[in-house]
């Protein structure tokens, strides 16, 4: 009798202990994870390489609140700001962004479709606003570089604008809006979306007025598109970032220089443009590169100089859809008239391919393969 009563209490003491380990156990499973769930911090990207590591406790379309891990709160201002990464986003949604900031929109939009229902359980609402805008940047972005549905995609950029009316990407999300709007004939509505960025930094007001003089020079409108850009360039906006901003309208106004025939001067800015710009602005650097080439087309008697500027955007700042396809419809031109339709025919089917909706390649000759 004494030996069960013993052996009871040793099975119960067993019992006990075996409890207790095991919940001291789990407490530190789940400690370890909390801290490494801790240590998996968001990261703000700044234009420029540096970065702003913490939790990003509020977003606005002027900035981005990062709380350090003492405690404190740094302010972001939004034209600083190149990229925010979530530490808990799937991995599919960070390397669909990461397309999508090297122009491969459509590489993005396969890539955000990824993402698994189930890897969004339990997701922060930042997150999974991120996914959205992906996913509408990506469709709308794809659409102005291959054609396709641009009603639909600017339906899908109008509501995520309308669902995150605070999100961090509301400018350049209006931006996409209004170019979108422009592309498809409806420039009132363009101008509505293109209206939005005065309300916001500098910078994004000489955006705005950038994307309203490329708007009106796309429809002929080369004095009113000069006016536009020259107001770009006289706003009171000096930081770095508007800076920046102002060389692009800078290039833009050397463009209908050239359309007005003053091809001296047009050329003067584009050569001080890329002389002084740095070698990583390379949309800043394929514009102007073509309207040097332009300008040198426009002039007859300069058609191998003219070759060159649009060569250098092909094999070295071909990134851009719009600006690739652009040197790309004047190479073949250029090509033909120089006696080599061998190359001509490469860089029509080149266009033709890489951008079958670009404007450039609808202006292609018809009768030449």
């Amino acid at each position: 009798m004494s030996e069960g009563i013993n052996a009871t209490a040793t099975w119960g003491g067993s019992q006990r202990m075996w409890a207790t380990s095991w919940k001291c156990f789990v407490i530190g499973v789940l400690s370890l994870a909390g801290t490494a769930w801790a240590q998996v911090a968001d990261r703000v990207n700044l234009v420029g390489g540096a970065s702003v590591v913490g939790k990003v406790i509020d977003v606005s379309p002027v900035g981005i609140d990062v709380e350090s891990s003492d405690g404190t709160t740094q302010k972001v201002a939004i034209e600083t700001v190149r990229e925010v990464q979530f530490g808990a986003e799937p991995q599919s949604l960070k390397n669909a962004r990461a397309m999508l900031l090297r122009g491969r929109a459509a590489d993005a939009r396969d890539e955000v479709g990824k993402i698994e229902v189930d890897e969004l359980d339990g997701a922060e609402r930042l997150v999974l606003a991120e996914v959205d805008f992906v996913k509408a940047a990506a469709a709308g972005q794809a659409m102005l570089d291959g054609g396709g549905d641009l009603a639909g995609a600017a339906t899908m950029v109008a509501d995520y604008l309308t669902k995150y009316p605070t999100s961090h990407h509301s400018f350049p999300m209006a931006e996409l809006l209004g170019d979108l709007r422009a592309r498809s004939g409806q420039p009132e509505l363009a101008l509505a979306a293109y209206q939005r960025l005065v309300g916001g930094p500098p910078a994004l007001q000489v955006r705005a007025a950038i994307a309203k003089a490329a708007m009106l020079l796309a429809q002929g409108k080369t004095d009113d598109a000069l006016s536009e850009y020259e107001a770009a360039i006289s706003l009171a906006a000096n930081e770095k970032t508007s800076q920046t901003q102002k060389r692009s309208a800078e290039v833009g106004k050397a463009r209908c220089l050239s359309l007005q025939g003053k091809h001296d001067v047009a050329i003067e800015m584009a050569k001080q443009i890329i002389n002084d710009a740095n070698p990583e602005e390379k949309e800043l650097l394929s514009r102007a590169y073509n309207v040097l080439g332009g300008t040198y087309r426009a002039m007859g008697g300069k058609e191998q100089d003219a070759l060159i500027q649009f060569l250098m955007v092909d094999l070295v700042y071909n990134t851009l859809p719009e600006t690739h396809a652009e040197a790309l419809f004047n190479l073949a031109e250029l090509w033909d008239k120089g006696g080599h339709p061998e190359r001509a025919r490469e860089a029509r089917q080149n266009l033709k391919a890489a951008y079958p909706a670009s404007p450039w390649a609808a202006r292609l000759d018809p009768s030449k393969s």
